[in-house]
């Protein structure tokens, strides 16, 4: 799946991207939340910088995940744009806790998951350390949880686990949809 991502050309993934971020921006369900954590674009992962710059114009607080690998976690900090940022673990642009304000967990209101593969029943396989199943599964109340990929990523049923926690929409160039629920 990562190299099919990584064959696909850097114009059509840019304005794959666009659209993808012109679909976030304009979803009812994520417009009403204020606090929201996504990720900052590592590789050729959905490049999501428009919708975070768009999202603080529009007074939402974005927060962006800091690895930290000894502990295996994952912390939230305030993004304030890309100076705050340094080059961390994995070479993945995270914010420099120097710089930045931690986030205040209970103020969460939505997360944006990255990921290899994406199902259409909330299934997301990550990229296997399970940093974000861990920092979901710590949470005091559940956020709205949006897994975020190229629609080239969606497969048929990606394998989960008993702790693996389902996302609640799939968010890709050509939209968002809610997972398809089973039970």
């Amino acid at each position: 799946m990562l190299a099919e991502r990584a064959a696909v050309d850097t114009a059509v993934r840019s304005r794959w991207s666009e659209q993808f971020c012109r679909a976030l921006l304009s979803f009812d369900q994520l417009r009403d939340c204020q606090t929201i954590m996504a990720f900052y674009p590592f590789r050729e992962e959905l490049d999501i910088r428009a919708f975070l710059e768009r999202a603080r114009e529009r007074g939402k607080e974005i927060w962006l995940p800091l690895t930290l690998q000894a502990e295996r976690k994952i912390v939230p900090y305030v993004y304030t744009g890309p100076a705050m940022l340094k080059q961390g673990a994995y070479g993945i642009w995270e914010p420099d806790p120097d710089q930045a304000v931690a986030g205040h967990l209970p103020d969460l209101d939505a997360v944006l998951v990255p990921g290899v593969a994406f199902d259409p029943y909330g299934g997301r396989m990550g990229y296997g350390a399970g940093y974000y199943d861990r920092f979901l599964s710590s949470l005091s109340r559940r956020p709205l949880l949006i897994g975020c990929s190229f629609e080239l990523q969606v497969i048929p049923q990606v394998p989960m686990e008993p702790h693996d926690i389902p996302l609640d929409y799939l968010a890709t160039e050509t939209g968002i949809r809610p997972r398809i629920r089973t039970e």
